[in-house]
């Protein structure tokens, strides 16, 4: 059988991706400063694609370019935190409470079998802290698709890169909160199962607030 064979990203999509990954792994630190000269030979490319790219992350907010300062890493605010953190709970808490009336077995199934997977993911001690982010976000970008409502869970998905950024300061600051996180979601399938609306609810907005506190936080 003849396969359709794989069509290489363009180059301006390959430098988008690498180098917003820098910036939201913090390789790149806020406030940081990038060059155009030193991406393209950090990443053996032109300097067209690597321009393209930078304006697609300034017109995104990644970025800020100046004839002053040139181009500057833009700090997440503690204020984008927490309209990311009211934004989440809308969304998520109408998610739970939209499964709790209408969760099928088989997509129960599909929770656990998620969870199940993560943390074998834990237990590895060669996977790195950014999988295991990766993973817990997978979970929350499963709950919307498992709901079914395709416009909730794009908006979600959209938000993956704040997620990322806030998820890793929290973890990094708090080690131990990566097990939490794991076990709270175990906790919240079994509610929707049980179709505990009311405390399953209050589990994920529990969840999602925590993330403030532990920000702030020692």
């Amino acid at each position: 059988m003849l396969t359709k064979p794989e069509v290489a990203m363009p180059l301006k999509e390959q430098a988008y991706a690498q180098i917003k990954q820098l910036i939201i792994s913090e390789t790149v630190p806020q406030n940081g400063f990038l060059s155009e000269r030193n991406l393209a030979a950090q990443l053996g490319m032109s300097k067209t694609p690597i321009r393209l790219a930078i304006a697609r992350l300034e017109h995104e907010g990644f970025v800020r370019v100046s004839p002053q300062q040139g181009i500057v890493v833009v700090a997440l605010s503690f204020e984008e935190i927490l309209d990311f953190i009211e934004y989440r709970v809308a969304l998520e808490g109408f998610v739970i409470r939209s499964l709790c009336q209408k969760i099928q077995p088989q997509q129960v199934k599909q929770l656990y079998a998620h969870l199940e997977q993560h943390n074998k993911l834990m237990k590895k001690t060669s996977d790195t802290r950014e999988a295991q982010v990766y993973s817990d976000m997978a979970f929350h970008a499963l709950l919307a698709q498992v709901n079914g409502n395709g416009q909730i869970l794009q908006g979600l998905l959209r938000q993956q890169a704040m997620l990322y950024r806030v998820a890793m300061r929290v973890f990094e600051k708090h080690p131990y909160r990566a097990a939490a996180s794991l076990q709270e979601h175990l906790d919240l399938v079994a509610l929707i199962e049980q179709r505990k609306t009311e405390a399953a609810f209050e589990l994920i907005e529990k969840h999602i607030l925590n993330i403030k506190t532990l920000l702030i936080g020692n």
